[in-house]
């Protein structure tokens, strides 16, 4: 079979596909990646010989002005693009990862009456899915939705990169980063660049926590631009913490840490529960329809996640963390939780994923 998957955009929307990409390729199937023009994920398609085409559009402005008519141009040409692609190339099925690329792809599947298949990561479908969801044969689900959209779907979940589904060695990894492979340890993380709410509250908040005598030792990922300012804060305070700017080998982080303090992107969320990883949630209040706080939500209601909302304060903010700090045998009720979720382990996603794109473009044939 030959498939077509759209996943430029974001790393959230990129690997998920990449990684279905290469379970089909892997099964003989003919696959061909579609990308935003200057996508730095180009870049690694071509190391590993894998096929791809580039659509010169970028995402939905939000305010009203020059650049929501230049959208409105550039979806206008991509939609064309994306015709002449399928007409050309003659997909069984196309597969749209969310983002704004799914849009052009999805209406080309549906005038060229291509099979269309969908994945969501987060609890809330995003603004092209749900606009592409009654095109769509099946729904693939990266989160359990409390109510799932009208139609087909499958709780697939959000592949993940191969190393963070393995779980390395706890107190080696701690060597490795420079902390006491004996303390508990907390994970501190807001994405690549960093949180400045949460780069502020948490050192404050582990002061406290020193001064009533908790043992425990932080590793702090800032984000490139803020880790002096945060190492700054943590030399005011008497607990022990590793400040990094950045951590390309977030497995060994995962491993060291007892708990995890960060955000709740769906791709964060997939990584938490490939490693069964206690958490204490602070959704990013600016996302598109709180859909961070909703994914949080699920991972709450399941009993594998504490949350936390903004603005932080940092008395709040230990409070939270004392338990998860103190109590080992919370830690473990609230690891085993995961499993309430339902989700394919992390191994599995990308198969049952491919398993679903294979069944909707085998029906269509029959």
């Amino acid at each position: 079979m030959r498939i077509i998957i759209g996943c430029g955009g974001t790393g959230g929307h990129f690997y998920p596909g990449y990684a279905l990409g290469k379970e089909l390729r892997a099964r003989g199937h003919e696959v061909l990646f579609v990308l935003r023009t200057e996508d730095p994920a180009a870049a690694r398609l071509q190391e590993e010989d894998l096929s791809f085409v580039e659509i010169d559009l970028r995402g939905l402005p939000r305010r009203i002005g020059p650049k929501l008519f230049s959208f409105f141009w550039k979806l206008l040409g991509s939609l064309k693009t994306c015709r002449h692609l399928l007409r050309a190339w003659k997909p069984d099925a196309v597969v749209g990862m969310g983002g704004y690329l799914t849009f052009p792809l999805a209406a080309a599947a549906k005038i060229t009456r291509t099979p269309l298949i969908l994945h969501e990561s987060n609890v809330i479908l995003g603004l092209a899915n749900k606009v592409c969801r009654p095109w769509a044969q099946a729904l693939a689900l990266g989160l359990p939705m409390p109510v799932p959209p009208a139609g087909r779907s499958a709780l697939t979940g959000t592949p993940i990169r191969e190393d963070l589904a393995r779980r390395a060695d706890p107190a080696a990894s701690r060597r490795t980063l420079g902390l006491d492979p004996a303390r508990a340890t907390l994970l501190v993380f807001g994405g690549s660049q960093g949180a400045s709410a949460i780069n502020r509250a948490v050192p404050e908040a582990a002061a406290l926590l020193a001064e009533e005598g908790l043992s425990f030792q932080i590793l702090h990922l800032a984000g490139r631009m803020n880790a002096q300012e945060t190492q700054a804060l943590y030399e005011k305070s008497k607990c022990k913490a590793v400040v990094l700017p950045y951590l390309e080998d977030m497995a060994s982080a995962y491993a060291a840490a007892d708990v995890a303090l960060c955000r709740s992107g769906a791709a964060t969320l997939a990584e938490l529960a490939a490693q069964e990883k206690p958490a204490l949630l602070i959704p990013y209040p600016n996302a598109a329809a709180r859909h961070q706080e909703a994914n949080a939500r699920v991972l709450e209601s399941a009993g594998a996640a504490r949350i936390l909302l903004e603005p932080l304060e940092p008395r709040s903010l230990a409070e939270a963390l004392r338990p998860l700090l103190a109590d080992a045998a919370l830690r473990k009720n609230l690891s085993s939780a995961y499993a309430r979720l339902g989700l394919p382990s992390a191994g599995a996603s990308a198969r049952s994923l491919a398993d679903l794109v294979e069944d909707c473009s085998q029906a269509k044939k029959a």
